[in-house]
């Protein structure tokens, strides 16, 4: 018997689940278990949009900001 053939007799039983086959001499024992869920995070989802040469200058920028601003305030 090939492992396909198994797979896909045992789909419509076990389907989405994780299934496990420890056989034992003659036995076989068959368990089956929920797939445990993902946490999706949203880190990362705009990666295709973003612009390589504001990533280069992200280093630095907060505090270039207040040096900026820090000007500005006190040359006034």
């Amino acid at each position: 018997m090939n492992f396909i053939d198994i797979q896909k007799t045992l789909e419509p039983i076990f389907g989405g689940k994780i299934v496990k086959i420890v056989l034992d001499g003659t036995e076989a024992i068959i368990s089956a278990e929920k797939p445990a869920k993902k946490t999706l995070k949203a880190r990362g989802i705009f990666n295709e949009c973003a612009d390589i040469t504001m990533i280069l200058g992200e280093k630095g920028a907060w505090e270039r900001a207040v040096v900026e601003r820090y000007e500005k305030n006190h040359n006034s």
